[in-house]
């Protein structure tokens, strides 16, 4: 037994062994190359727009030009139109000469480009990332070779970070280093002043360019020179994105082009980009000296997004969705119960107060043309209390009334700054009982399991999905004769994992509790029954910790720490609810338009990866603080008790293009025959459970029941049908 413990042990301490250092290298796969003899002589920088149309590049040699192409695939340099050239020529007073890199601004309506000798220009642009009809800004006065830094010694390369309070420059001979410059003006240069420096040590040329990836926790740093030997990209890890002072070397890999010249070079290696989603690399390579057949632009494949030395997934976007999940496990809970008191008092003179819906949510307005394959109908039961004591239970005219909510919904959201696309489908089920007390207030109790899949679009086919148990018990509180407070509270139970091209590679899990108000005056005012109301949300959900082993692809380990978080929502508007009598029909046009503000603070959450086990805190913004939310619809009930309703309902941010669209179809038929459910536990009779189910058919009875034993270790299973008539 010994032995065999010891042999245990060194095998774990093998497997451990082979998992932390036989990781395999994360590099570019070199995909195509493009001759850019001729066309852009001595190429210094690549750029592209955002959706890929549009290729730019700077031409050190020859003229004093930045200059763009349209390209007909989008990120395939194959399908550049080198017959749509449009030139952008920077030489202006300041004597301008052979420009290095350049950069726009967020939108593409700005684009700055620096030369060695610290000239710096910038230049609006009519049109987002359009040459043909520049504006050049008036000259800020600084030459950033000397001056605010009179010992930077070459400049080669500028970098902002998303919103434009900093900017980056590359000092790439003597000092070789990353100089932070902080503007007070977004994208202002003649609000600059300086910050931190961080040194670039360990190669052995000089530095050519540098860049970021989308959230600013990496940054490559590539060397320039004739020897393929001294040509490398530098990794570095960021704790606090664009914050240069947090960085730690993570590695580097050696740059590698497709063939290599009489002079044994293969061409120098100037600047770099990558693709909006981070799935490729492009370097643009010069003939060294003159122009010549090696002025090229390589495209290479990367195995996930900026996936250069490590592989990390879209930790901000997942963590991002993460939240969302939380949040509309919240919403869905709220909103259903809300809906359930605004058909109670719609209702309030029926004696049958069961109510089973469906409602599709539908948050794409493309998806909307699916709600008519959707439908579908349920069927309303007439149920009397349900008895833990007694098979027949007690009469009582305040019964529980039961009622049941499916939800389906489609959306998209996301599509900001570093924070990724995220496309959510979500399906729900809450069923409820509520019943009437002495005071003819409502108390009910409800429940919910929810199931929640995110598709993350980015390279890494990251996906996740979440299940969710939520408990809720909700009430009626009276203000006064006018006016009422309906107020739930709410707990759930949330399971979520973590997948990659569809294997998990996490798994985490969560709980969290909330509570809803709602205030509604009863007192109406003109002929549509317009009321006032207010509404608030408060929920603090806590996840817990989790590692995210990645895939063998993505080689990478990060360690998510616990993350705890407090979102909420509040909102006013107003509500109608107007009644037409129809003979014996009734038909209720309804519908609300409310003012939201999401109060939700910003998240930060932190986490670290096992190449460097660096700690790196990210903040996830709240997408939206001003909304507004319209709701329309109607109700038919029809003598013979069939139900149609139909209500739109929109979502629409005030601050940006955000919204989802929302549609609640309901079918249903109220029935009368008597029915009964029971639950029977009997405790001296080995803890027998029974349920059973009783139909009255005019004098004919039909009951289904079933019994378990419930602690016996060997379970007593049973099924009885029993058919009566009474004459």
């Amino acid at each position: 037994m010994k032995y065999t413990k010891i042999i245990n042990v060194l095998i774990l301490f093998l497997i451990v062994f082979q998992f932390t250092h036989l990781k395999a290298e994360v590099k570019p796969t070199l995909l195509r190359t493009v001759s850019l003899t001729n066309i852009v002589k001595s190429p210094s920088d690549v750029r592209f727009n955002p959706d890929g149309t549009r290729i730019f590049f700077s031409d050190y040699r020859s003229t004093n030009h930045l200059l763009q192409f349209d390209v007909d695939t989008p990120f395939n340099i194959s399908t550049i139109d080198f017959n749509s050239k449009v030139e952008l020529f920077i030489n202006g007073t300041d004597g301008f000469l052979q420009p290095q890199g350049f950069e726009f601004n967020n939108d593409g309506t700005k684009v700055f480009v620096i030369n060695d000798a610290g000239n710096f220009q910038a230049n609006l642009l009519s049109a987002p990332y359009d040459f043909s009809n520049p504006t050049r800004v008036a000259d800020d006065g600084f030459n950033f070779k000397t001056d605010p830094d009179p010992n930077i010694s070459n400049n080669r390369a500028v970098k902002f970070n998303l919103d434009g309070t900093k900017m980056f420059l590359i000092d790439v001979s003597s000092n070789k280093r990353v100089v932070e410059f902080n503007l007070s003006t977004p994208y202002d240069t003649s609000t600059v002043t300086e910050g931190n420096s961080f040194a670039i040590s360990g190669t052995t040329t000089v530095l050519q360019d540098f860049s970021f990836d989308d959230d600013g926790t990496r940054m490559y740093v590539i060397e320039s020179g004739t020897s393929p030997g001294a040509r490398f990209i530098y990794v570095y890890k960021l704790s606090t994105g664009f914050n240069i002072t947090t960085a730690t070397f993570a590695g580097k890999v050696q740059q590698v082009f497709e063939d290599v010249g009489s002079d044994g070079t293969n061409g120098t290696p100037l600047g770099m980009g990558f693709s909006e989603d981070g799935m490729k690399l492009y370097q643009v390579t010069y003939h060294s000296g003159t122009q010549g057949n090696r002025d090229r632009i390589h495209e290479y494949d990367l195995s996930c997004p900026y996936g250069i030395v490590i592989c990390e997934v879209e930790t901000t976007s997942v963590i991002g969705a993460q939240v969302e999940i939380a949040k509309n496990v919240i919403h869905q809970n709220s909103s259903t119960i809300f809906k359930r008191f605004e058909w109670l008092r719609r209702n309030e003179n029926r004696p049958n107060l069961n109510s089973h819906n469906l409602k599709l949510n539908i948050d794409n307005p493309i998806l909307a043309s699916l709600k008519n394959e959707l439908q579908s109908s349920f069927k309303d039961f007439k149920y009397s209390q349900v008895s833990l004591k007694a098979e027949q239970p007690a009469e009582d005219k305040r019964k529980w009334s039961h009622w049941s909510h499916g939800d389906i919904s489609f959306g998209r959201v996301g599509d900001k700054a570093s924070i990724k696309p995220k496309e959510i489908t979500t399906k729900g089920i809450m069923i409820g009982a509520d019943k009437l007390t002495k005071n003819k207030n409502f108390f009910g109790l409800a429940v919910r399991y929810g199931n929640d899949d995110v598709d993350i679009k980015s390279g890494n086919k990251e996906e996740l999905n979440s299940q969710s148990l939520s408990f809720n018990v909700y009430s009626q509180l009276p203000i006064n004769d006018k006016s009422n407070l309906n107020a739930l509270v709410g707990v759930s139970l949330l399971s979520i994992d973590q997948m990659v091209s569809g294997t998990v590679t996490g798994e985490r899990n969560g709980k969290q509790i909330y509570t809803a108000l709602s205030y509604e005056s009863e007192q109406s005012y003109s002929k549509f029954d317009i009321v006032s109301y207010g509404k608030t949300e408060l929920g603090i959900t806590q996840l817990s910790e989790y590692t995210d082993f990645g895939t063998t692809a993505t080689n990478n380990v990060e360690t998510h720490e616990r993350l705890t978080f407090k979102t909420g929502n509040a909102s006013a508007g107003f509500k109608f609810d107007n009644t037409l009598y129809m003979d014996e029909n009734r038909l209720s046009r309804n519908g609300f338009l409310e003012y939201v503000i999401d109060f939700t603070p910003d998240i930060d959450h932190r986490y670290k990866n096992h190449i460097d086990n660096v700690t790196i805190q990210n903040t996830i913004e709240r997408h939206s603080l001003n909304n507004i939310k319209g709701n329309i619809g109607f109700e038919f009930l029809k003598k013979s008790g069939h139900t149609f309703a139909l209500n739109y309902e929109r979502f629409q941010s005030l601050d940006n293009s955000a919204h989802t669209d929302s549609l609640l179809l309901k079918f249903g038929k109220q029935k009368n025959e008597n029915t009964n459910f029971n639950v029977i536990y009997d405790p001296l009779k080995n803890n027998n459970t029974e349920i059973s189910y009783l139909k009255n058919y005019d004098n004919f009875k039909l009951k289904v029941k079933s019994n378990y034993a419930m602690y016996s270790k060997i379970p007593d299973y049973g099924a009885d049908i029993e058919f009566s008539a009474t004459f």
